[in-house]
C-alpha cells in the first residue's frame, strides 16, 4: 500500500511544473559542486565512471536504433569501456560510434531544457528509467555498479524527494555532464594530436579501422555533434540564468 502510494504521489510530482528560481548563492554553490566532480584527480577516478557509462550508453541507443543487437556493456575501472554489438552494414557501425563521445554533452543539453522549461522532474524519470533497462546489457561488475548506483540515486529522487530538489538534482546531473563532456573531448583531442599512442583509444579511429576509412573524418563528425550539444547546452544555461 506504501509502495503503491509512494508511486502515485511521484508521478503527480513528475508531471507538476517546477519552475527554477534560484538566488546567487545557490547558483554558486551548484558551480563549486559541479567543478568539484569534474576537476579533482581523485574525485574524477569515481566520478568519470558515471561519465563513461553515459558515454557507452550512447552507443547502446544508437546502435539499438540502427537496428544492431547489443549482447554487452562493459566498464573498467579505468574509465575504459566497451559495448558488443552484431548487425549489417557500414552505416550501423558509423551510427553507432559516432554517438559515444557526444552523448555527455547532448544529455547535458536535454536534461538542461527541460529544468529551464520547467519538465525536470519528467526528464529525471525518463533518465532514471534509461539506467534501468541498461541493466539488460551490463556484463561486468563495474559495468553493474555504476549503472546501479545511477538509477537508484535516480529513482530514489523521483519517489521520495520533494519535487523542489528535482531542480538541484537536474541541474546538478545537467552540469556534471556538460563539464566532464568537454573534458573528455579535449582527451579525444589529445589521443589524436600529442598522445597517438593511446590512439586505439578513440572512437574515430575504431570506426575507420572498420570500415576502411580515414579517423580524421569520424573526428570531424564527432566534433560537431559535441558541439551542438556545448551550443544548446549553453543555450539552456543562458535562459536559466
Amino acid at each position: 500500500m506504501d509502495m503503491t502510494v509512494n508511486f502515485n504521489d511521484a508521478w503527480d510530482r513528475l508531471w507538476q511544473p517546477q519552475i527554477v528560481d534560484l538566488a546567487t548563492g545557490q547558483w554558486v554553490v551548484l558551480l563549486v559542486l559541479v567543478l568539484g566532480l569534474v576537476l579533482p584527480r581523485p574525485i574524477w577516478r569515481i566520478t568519470g565512471m558515471y561519465s563513461t557509462l553515459v558515454h557507452e550508453l550512447g552507443h547502446v541507443i544508437s546502435a539499438l536504433f540502427t537496428g544492431r543487437f547489443v549482447t554487452g556493456l562493459r566498464l573498467g575501472w579505468d574509465h575504459s569501456g566497451e559495448v558488443v554489438s552484431r548487425g549489417r552494414g557500414k552505416a550501423s557501425i558509423i551510427i553507432s560510434g559516432i554517438f559515444g563521445y557526444p552523448a555527455p554533452l547532448l544529455i547535458s543539453a536535454a536534461l538542461l531544457w527541460a529544468t529551464a522549461t520547467g519538465y525536470a522532474g519528467r526528464a529525471l524519470g525518463i533518465y532514471a528509467l534509461f539506467f534501468v533497462l541498461a541493466l539488460v546489457f551490463v556484463r561486468n561488475w563495474p559495468a553493474f555498479v555504476v549503472c546501479s548506483a545511477s538509477a537508484v540515486i535516480a529513482l530514489g529522487v523521483v519517489f521520495f524527494a520533494p519535487s523542489s530538489a528535482y531542480i538541484y538534482l537536474a541541474l546538478l546531473l545537467g552540469g556534471f555532464l556538460f563539464c566532464s563532456g568537454l573534458r573528455d573531448f579535449i582527451k579525444l583531442l589529445a589521443v589524436h594530436t600529442w598522445r597517438r599512442q593511446d590512439i586505439e583509444q578513440s572512437d574515430a579511429y575504431l570506426i575507420a579501422r572498420s570500415t576502411g576509412t580515414f579517423a580524421t573524418l569520424w573526428l570531424l563528425v564527432i566534433m560537431l555533434l559535441g558541439a551542438i550539444g556545448i551550443f544548446l547546452g549553453f543555450q539552456s544555461i543562458v535562459r536559466l540564468l
